[in-house]
C-alpha cells in the first residue's frame, strides 16, 4: 500500500491535483467578476494538462491514478469554463449558446457510459485524432468567448467569430462521436468473431 502511495506521488499526478484544486479557484474568480483571471486559470490548467502528459510519457510516470484522474481533471475543469460562460453572472454576460453546452455534455455522457461498457468486456476505445480536433476547436472558441464583445465589434455579421468557432467544435464533436462509436461497434465485433473461433477450435479438439 505504502509503495503504490510513493509511485502515485510523482510530478505528473501532482500537477493533476494542482489543476482539480484550480476549478474552485477558477469559480471564484468568475463569480466575483473577474473573468480575465478566471481565463488565465483555465488557460494555466490547460497548460498544466499538457506538461504532465509530457512527463508522464518521457519518465515512464504512467500511473493507473493518473489514467483515471488526468483525464477526468481535464474535462471537469473545460465544463466549469464552459458553463460558466453558458450562465454568465450580473457582471459578465452568457455569451455560449446552451446548444453547444447540450451537445458537449451529451457528448461526454454517451462516452462515459460506453467506456465503461467496452471497459467490462476488457476493451480500450483510445481517442481518434479527430476527437482532439474538436477538444482543440472547443479551446480555441471557449477562449475566444472571453473577448465575445471585443470580437463582436469588429466582426460584421450577426454570430460573431467566437461563436463560429464554438459551433464549428460542436460539429466536429458529432462527428468524432461517430467514429467513437464506429470503433467500438468495430471492436466489439472482432472479439465476437475471435470467441466464435476460439469456440469452434475448442470444439474441434
Amino acid at each position: 500500500m505504502k509503495a503504490k502511495w510513493k509511485q502515485n506521488l510523482n510530478v505528473p499526478n501532482t500537477l493533476t491535483m494542482l489543476r482539480m484544486l484550480m476549478i474552485p479557484v477558477y469559480i471564484a474568480l468568475f463569480l466575483n467578476g473577474h473573468k480575465y483571471w478566471a481565463l488565465f486559470t483555465f488557460l494555466l490548467a490547460g497548460a498544466t494538462d499538457v506538461a504532465d502528459g509530457m512527463i508522464a510519457r518521457k519518465f515512464d510516470l504512467i500511473t493507473d491514478f493518473g489514467k483515471l484522474m488526468d483525464p477526468l481533471a481535464d474535462k471537469l475543469m473545460g465544463l466549469t469554463a464552459l458553463l460558466s460562460m453558458t450562465i454568465g453572472t450580473e457582471r459578465i454576460p452568457a455569451v455560449v449558446p446552451w446548444a453547444v453546452v447540450i451537445v458537449i455534455l451529451g457528448k461526454e455522457a454517451l462516452m462515459m457510459l460506453g467506456g465503461l461498457a467496452m471497459l467490462g468486456r476488457h476493451i480500450v476505445v483510445y481517442s481518434k485524432p479527430i476527437g482532439k480536433a474538436a477538444q482543440f476547436l472547443l479551446t480555441v472558441g471557449l477562449t475566444a468567448a472571453y473577448f465575445h464583445e471585443q470580437l463582436a465589434g469588429l466582426w460584421a455579421w450577426e454570430v460573431s467569430p467566437d461563436v463560429l468557432l464554438l459551433y464549428a467544435a460542436t460539429a466536429v464533436t458529432l462527428i468524432a462521436l461517430c467514429f467513437y462509436a464506429a470503433s467500438c461497434v468495430k471492436q466489439l465485433r472482432a472479439q465476437n468473431n475471435d470467441e466464435v473461433e476460439n469456440g469452434n477450435e475448442t470444439k474441434g479438439n
